[in-house]
């Protein structure tokens, strides 16, 4: 056997040693301290977001699923009893969410309609010529232009013979009830000091070919005329040219006169200017009368002996107009039509027209009694009428159906509700006194929400759309701040910045990171919004507006998008730019076609965080953007965000489980799903651009 060396005998013992290490894991508290800490911080997020996600879902479902009570604003008219299921209320458009089968609620007894009868008038100013125009028309041609066939037309003159052709060809048989008598007014302001009196033919002179008041008298003022007319739909206006001026209208029109179908706007405009003239039916100068001057015609004023008589020459009848087929489909009408002329003779001087005279109403009952197939008018009771009721046309004749129509709903023609009450098998059914708000359930749809232009939670109008166009109109605002200047700012504290400067401005920068939002708020109030106005005009920027509010969130966002997307430019290896600058490129043409594009995934993702960051932002629009929701593509309109908005309501008197409470929920969770998408982007993004150097 060799003797072993002393190198072998090392290498033995080496090997031993190396066998009795002890490599097992000794317990250290600090570790087991932070790894503890690091899973709690873990599953915290993970319930924290789950909570989140669970609070918003459930209320958002509440709102769209629950008993949601809405206050119509309509009171109840009279006492109901136990044993009462009819109620009236007042009439207005919040009752259009109610119909048959829906549930309504009296104090906090819950009732389900049966029948809804919502008896209202709509009476429409359209001049006797558009009243009749619409009527004429074919059931294809209204609803493509989205109107109802008016039951009722009021008229100023008799019907056209092309107009009763029209009619026929939308299978309308006209029937003319003679309801009054009108004097044909020509006044002046009251301030005119040098008329009073009119011959015919200066009249005609006046309305035609003068162009002064001297060419019309000498004596008056040489100074143009104006002339205030009603628009040339009026049957007033027909009734004029054809009177006056023999059927040609041309010579008044080319006056270049003030025209309007709105007889209350022609008298403004008339009491105005000492040196116009206008026309219009007798009631509007008997409304009008301490600012108007009447003007007598040959001598002769209007009054009811003269027009009943024929002295007066521009005397003229008054109508209203309906059709024996619409009386015979809608009875309401053939209802109100024999109301109509039950008291037509004892209202129309209260409005200030004359009768028609006994002979003339006769006849306008024989046609009713033809038309109704009744030997005689009936006593009407409007408590029993049910129906809603349109009347169009004519603005002379509009003041005495409004004064029939409003004896027609105080003697009872009102909303009525045919209820079931106890429906739930509660035992809450109570009288309830007169003047008791009701309530309708209103249930929005995901559709609606999403499709509504309003958002009106009082009268049940939940559309999310002028929330969402807001918040987005600011953030886009803001991106279009914080993207150039964020990005410039990482540029030069990467690229060009001594490593010295960089220390220095970076944490200067974020400075504007730490200043309490409500303070920026208050910022683009006091200073942006006033700084716009001096650019843009008082006139073109509101005090509250969405532009203030986008450019000052760009601004508080500035910190966030030059940090991330400077450390995303730091982090490029020094070696791709030194290849640039050996191929000869230049130090812009180094960061513009070989830095940027490799630190193109975290550019990308800080411009989405920020832009998430905008949308999320609250104090800022809620301070300066302005308070109620509104559809607006104008940045210098006001319009509400939803985190201003849910600011706002949040911090008001709201009843838990009210459609108000619940729907800060359900615009929310829309904003959560906003910003998780965004989210979700990003990390797409910096996935499919990411380099791995």
């Amino acid at each position: 056997m060799h003797p072993q060396s002393p190198t072998d005998t090392r290498k033995i013992r080496l090997r031993r040693k190396s066998h009795s290490l002890d490599l097992k894991h000794r317990f250290k508290p600090q570790e087991v301290l932070i790894q503890a800490s690091l899973l709690a911080c873990g599953l915290l997020s993970i319930f924290t977001t789950i909570g989140i996600i669970f609070v918003l879902g459930s209320e958002s479902i509440a709102f769209f699923t629950r008993d949601q009570w809405v206050n119509s604003n309509r009171a109840i008219l009279t006492a109901i009893d136990e044993d009462d299921t009819l109620i009236t209320v007042e009439p207005g458009k919040a009752l259009d969410a109610i119909k048959a089968g829906s549930t309504i609620r009296v104090g906090q007894e819950i009732m389900e309609v049966r029948e809804f009868h919502n008896n209202q008038f709509t009476l429409d100013v359209l001049g006797t010529g558009g009243g009749f125009k619409r009527w004429c028309l074919t059931d294809g041609q209204l609803a493509d232009a989205g109107w109802q066939r008016p039951l009722i037309i009021n008229a100023s003159r008799p019907i056209k013979q092309s107009e009763t052709e029209a009619c026929a060809a939308a299978g309308i048989e006209p029937l003319a009830f003679r309801i009054g008598t009108d004097a044909l007014a020509i006044v002046v302001s009251s301030e005119n000091d040098f008329l009073s009196e009119l011959r015919f033919d200066e009249l005609r002179k006046i309305f035609s070919g003068a162009a002064t008041w001297s060419d019309a008298r000498a004596g008056f003022p040489d100074q143009p005329i104006t002339r205030v007319i009603p628009g040339a739909d009026s049957g007033t206006f027909d009734y004029f040219v054809d009177a006056v001026l023999g059927g040609d209208s041309a010579a008044m029109l080319a006056t270049d006169p003030i025209m309007s179908e709105n007889d209350q706007q022609l008298v403004g405009s008339i009491k105005r200017n000492p040196l116009s003239i206008g026309f219009f039916g007798y009631a509007y100068y008997l409304n009008n009368a301490d600012d108007l001057r009447l003007v007598t015609l040959d001598g002769v004023k209007p009054q009811a002996q003269t027009a009943a008589d024929g002295r007066y020459a521009l005397t003229r009848p008054l109508y209203i107009y309906s059709d024996a087929g619409l009386l015979r489909e809608q009875p309401q009408a053939k209802d109100f039509i024999a109301f109509y002329l039950d008291q037509v003779d004892d209202l129309i001087g209260d409005v200030g027209y004359f009768p028609a005279p006994p002979a003339a109403l006769e006849q306008a009952s024989d046609t009713w009694r033809r038309a109704a197939g009744d030997s005689q008018i009936p006593a009407v009771d409007p408590a029993q009428v049910s129906g809603a009721l349109n009347l169009a046309g004519s603005s002379t004749v509009f003041p005495v159906s409004e004064r029939i129509a409003d004896a027609f709903a105080a003697a009872g023609y009102l909303p009525r509700l045919k209820v079931e009450r106890g429906i739930r098998g509660e035992n809450t059914i109570t009288p309830h006194r007169a003047g008791i708000s009701l309530e309708y359930n209103d249930r929005p749809t995901i559709i609606e929400f999403f499709s509504n232009s309003n958002w009106i939670p009082a009268i049940g109008e939940f559309g999310v759309l002028p929330l969402i166009n807001a918040t987005l109109m600011t953030s886009a605002i803001a991106m279009l701040v914080a993207l150039p200047l964020g990005i410039g700012a990482a540029i030069y504290l990467s690229e060009y910045a001594s490593e010295s400067a960089r220390k220095l401005l970076k944490p200067v920068l974020e400075i504007l990171a730490g200043i309490p939002t409500v303070v920026y708020g208050y910022f683009a109030l006091t200073f942006m919004t006033p700084l716009l106005r001096a650019v843009f005009g008082v006139d073109v920027v509101n005090i509250y507006n969405t532009g203030s509010a986008g450019i000052v969130v760009g601004i508080l966002i500035i910190p966030l998008v030059s940090s991330m997307s400077e450390d995303a430019l730091y982090a490029v290896p020094n070696a791709l730019r030194e290849a640039s600058y050996g191929l000869g490129a230049t130090k812009l043409e180094t960061v513009i076609k070989v830095v940027i594009p490799a630190a193109l995934s975290g550019i990308l993702a800080a411009l989405i965080v920020a832009a998430s960051r905008a949308i999320g932002e609250t104090m800022i629009v809620a301070i300066a953007a302005g308070a109620g929701p509104k559809l607006s593509f104008s940045p210098f309109d006001s319009a509400e965000t939803m985190t201003g908005h849910i600011a706002r309501i949040s911090g008001g008197d709201l009843s838990y489980d009210s459609i108000d409470y619940n729907s800060i929920f359900a615009i929310g969770l829309t904003l959560f799903v906003m910003t998780f998408i965004l989210n979700a982007l990003s990390r797409v993004i910096i996935t499919r651009f990411r380099e791995a150097y």
